[in-house]
């Protein structure tokens, strides 16, 4: 799981590419994901993200990983809307699980009620996600922190002058670094794990265990963090970060053929989906009308 949110070095089209133009493209999917609503188009979507990882060439671990995660969140997402659709009719559920006179559980929850109007509605909420998140994945793993920093600082290039707009140095070092806390939250934790079964700890188990193993784990886990963030803090300074208002960097990113044909795949992307929205094809929270 941890190879999810890894920068993976390679030279391919996808790593050549202007981070900020990738940077439009995440945001764009995310946006395209809100226009559509039905699960065939969302679902043409998400597919049209998957020849970017194809370009990347990404380890069979990353591709297991992304079907774990996809998988578990369309099951998810489809179980739980199926039990707690707001707008179903209680007179006329799919399949009832719990009858609203059964003893005790009847007369806390009031019944419980299975939807397949829920079901169909997580499926397309997942889908949603699975846009955004396999989007931002292939963003992370084709995009070096610097490279991140780079964009976000130096966004948008006045003409015509040396002036460039974009975010504060501050919320874009604090973006890359956030970026790289998930691999580093992840293998730190399997360090411990590894450690305190060294030791004799018992992972396996009923409830109590597991609870017993999680308060060994998670104390240390977190003064890890806490020691990794003070060392990113005592390297930062020791680079005179923040010492000036303009920074310089050493490489500076430059658009290319392929930067601008992807901005114009962008620019038909979101134009189509705004299109298929305003024809009837959008989403629309059910029971708020049409």
């Amino acid at each position: 799981m941890r190879g999810l949110f890894r920068y993976e070095q390679k030279d391919t089209i996808m790593h050549r590419l202007d981070p900020r133009v990738k940077l439009c493209w995440v945001f764009g999917m995310s946006v395209l994901s809100m226009l559509l609503g039905t699960p065939l188009l969302l679902a043409t979507a998400f597919v049209s993200t998957l020849p970017f990882w194809a370009m990347m060439r990404p380890s069979a671990a990353k591709v297991r990983a992304m079907l774990f995660v996809f998988g578990t969140m369309v099951f998810g997402f489809m179980l739980t809307q199926s039990f707690f659709y707001y707008w179903g009719d209680p007179a006329n559920p799919t399949l009832t699980v719990i009858p609203a006179t059964f003893p005790v559980l009847g007369s806390i929850t009031g019944g419980v009620y299975f939807y397949i109007e829920g079901a169909f509605y997580g499926l397309v909420q997942s889908l949603r996600f699975m846009i955004t998140v396999s989007a931002a994945f292939a963003f992370v793993a084709s995009t070096h922190p610097s490279e991140l920093l780079l964009g976000l600082v130096r966004f948008v290039r006045i003409p015509r002058t040396d002036t460039w707009i974009g975010v504060p140095n501050e919320i874009a070092f604090m973006v890359s670094s956030a970026v790289g806390f998930a691999p580093s939250m992840i293998e730190e934790s399997m360090i411990i794990i590894n450690a305190m079964r060294a030791r004799g700890l018992e992972i396996k188990g009923g409830v109590r265990t597991k609870i017993t193993a999680l308060r060994h784990i998670f104390f240390p886990m977190v003064v890890g963090l806490l020691r990794k963030g003070r060392q990113i803090a005592i390297a930062a300074d020791a680079r005179a970060f923040r010492a000036t208002k303009n920074r310089t960097f050493v490489d500076e990113l430059q658009l290319g053929t392929g930067d601008y044909l992807m901005i114009a795949y962008i620019v038909a992307l979101l134009g189509t989906g705004t299109y298929l929205s305003s024809i009837g094809f959008g989403g629309t929270a059910p029971g708020l009308g049409t």
